[in-house]
């Protein structure tokens, strides 16, 4: 890493940050049972999450041998609109969060986000769990945007932050982060305690952490951080 590497560091949200599904699996599950299918258990959902509700509905799907027929939208709506109506009533900010996040400002670090959920719904849970004041930019996804593991959400966050790809790190939970990295040309740690359902070892990121303080550890060595 060169001198004064990163000059900013992404962030992934859900499975990252904050623990979203509790609230995630609620909204699945109530449209799930609208569509007369049967809802999952919360450990189901954790391995679901990742890619944007269309692919979270999908996995549903499959995981109840179900064919991708006219009820897909229907649950899409309905996730959607229940997510929409309670985006962070059981969401919790995982351990060490925001004594990272304040510390990475400390240092002068820009912060962006950059997220598959709804750029809506990301503004509402952040703003209601007291986190949108760390970062500099905020990248959720549009019905215009395709959802990492493409890289275009990713080059657009690096590009409103004013930097190039090399100046910043990614940090995720998932084979989507790695994906997204990988092909924008951007060093990626993941942390080992998010959705993904194997160990992110297995993804070879630049990086494993096994808690989000450990992301202090390595940019700032010297840096008391207990």
């Amino acid at each position: 890493m060169q001198k004064e590497w990163p000059k900013a560091v992404i962030m992934d949200l859900d499975g990252t940050l904050i623990d979203s599904a509790p609230d995630i699996g609620n909204a699945l599950n109530k449209a799930l049972v609208d569509a007369g299918i049967a809802p999952f258990s919360l450990d189901e959902v954790r391995f679901m999450i990742g890619g944007g509700v269309l692919k979270l509905v999908e996995r549903a799907f499959e995981a109840r041998a179900l064919p991708l027929d006219d009820r897909l939208q229907s649950v899409i709506d309905g996730v959607m609109n229940y997510y929409t109506a309670e985006p962070a009533v059981e969401t919790t900010v995982y351990e060490g969060v925001e004594f990272v996040l304040n510390t990475l400002k400390e240092q002068r670090l820009k912060v962006g986000l950059c997220t598959n959920k709804p750029q809506n719904i990301t503004e509402l849970v952040l703003e209601t769990l007291g986190l949108t004041k760390y970062f500099d930019v905020i990248v959720g996804s549009t019905a215009d945007t395709p959802r990492k593991p493409d890289p275009l959400t990713i080059n657009m966050c690096v590009k409103k932050l004013g930097l190039n790809a090399d100046d910043c790190l990614l940090v995720g939970d998932s084979v989507a982060d790695k994906g997204a990295a990988e092909r924008a040309d951007m060093t990626v740690f993941l942390v080992e305690y998010g959705y993904h359902k194997n160990p992110v070892a297995e993804l070879e990121p630049d990086a494993t952490l096994v808690k989000i303080t450990d992301l202090l550890t390595h940019l700032f060595p010297a840096l008391e951080t207990s």
